[in-house]
Formats: structure tokens, C-alpha cells, sequence
């Protein structure tokens, strides 16, 4: 199967948020969203949290999609601030397979922001860029991000995944999102 890979990354326009591709001065607003607690605990940005994190982070994004391997958009609101990251990862071409994975800064959290951004880039990455399947994996203790998940479409698999994380046990649930012609 070949994706169907624009040139350029796509500006998603949600009405109440917006995903676009990172820009250099992005890296502030991540930085200190990542400072957050919950943020830390419940996905894989290192910690402590520096700046150099956050630049090299936002600069990442234009090459991974020049490389077509990921793509990482910016979640913001309507004034255009950044209110949070989500991520097209571990994308298999071969089986039309891929990963999302998101974080809402606190103050953008109890919004939708998250459920919203689930819903953009998995009607994106199903429906125009050609994948059939969309898995999610979310720390069981997670129950915001679980409650998002569920409410843009996701469904749970029935598989959990352990794992240890910065010397910690993690214990995730996989959730899928299929495409409407799977």
C-alpha cells in the first residue's frame, strides 16, 4: 500500500482548535506545558523537562515529516497558542498502520481539546492519508486520556501492554480506531 503523503503537512482546522506543524517559536509554550505533573507522569518527555527538550522537540517535526515516518502537529486554539501536541507515530505503511499520541497542557485541560484532536488527525490519517487502523496506547491510570479516546471513536482491543518508564511500571491499554472501509 502507498499513503498518500502531501508535500506539505496539513493545517487540520477543528473550529474550537487547529493542528499545524510546529514552528521554531512554539518551543516556550512546550516547555513549559511539559513542566506539568501529569504530562510528565503519563507520557515519555524526559524529566526533568529543559528547554533544549522543547526545541529540539518542535524541530523534530518538519524532519520526521520530510522523512513521511511521523507526523507531529501542534494542538492550538483558535488565537493560534498552544494548548497541547499530538503525534501520527510508528507508522507501518505495509499493514496501513499507525500510533497516536497526545498531551493537553493544564490550562487547555476539561475543554475537548484532546477528544478534538483524536477526532482531526484520525479522520486525516484514515481518510486522506490511506491508514486503516489506528491504535492508541494510554496508561490504565490515565482516565482523562482513556475518556478522550473513547469519546472520538476509540475502541478498546482488550490488550494491555507492561512496561517500565523512567524506573517506573507502566501498565497501558491499547484502543483502535478503524477506518470506515476496514
Amino acid at each position: 500500500m502507498t499513503l498518500n503523503w502531501p508535500d506539505d503537512q496539513p493545517i487540520l482546522d477543528g473550529e474550537t482548535i487547529i493542528l499545524r506543524p510546529w514552528r521554531p517559536e512554539d518551543a516556550q509554550a512546550v516547555f513549559e506545558a511539559c513542566q506539568d505533573e501529569m504530562v510528565q507522569a503519563f507520557t515519555r518527555v524526559p524529566s526533568p523537562y529543559q528547554l533544549s527538550d522543547a526545541e529540539a522537540f518542535v524541530a523534530l517535526g518538519s524532519q520526521l515529516w520530510r522523512q513521511r515516518s511521523d507526523v507531529n502537529c501542534a494542538i492550538t486554539d483558535d488565537e493560534d497558542a498552544v494548548i497541547g501536541a499530538i503525534s501520527l507515530m510508528h507508522i507501518d505503511e505495509q499493514v496501513a498502520q499507525g500510533e497516536i499520541g497526545y498531551w493537553v497542557a493544564d490550562w487547555a485541560r476539561g475543554n475537548r481539546v484532546a477528544r478534538r484532536a483524536v477526532e482531526l488527525l484520525s479522520d486525516w490519517a484514515l481518510n486522506e492519508l490511506g491508514l486503516s487502523r489506528l491504535l492508541l496506547r494510554i496508561e490504565r491510570e490515565n482516565v482523562a486520556s482513556i475518556a478522550a479516546a473513547l469519546a472520538a471513536g476509540a475502541q478498546p482491543t482488550g490488550i494491555t501492554v507492561d512496561e517500565e518508564v523512567r524506573d517506573r511500571a507502566r501498565n497501558y491499554g491499547i484502543y483502535e480506531l478503524l477506518s470506515s472501509a476496514t
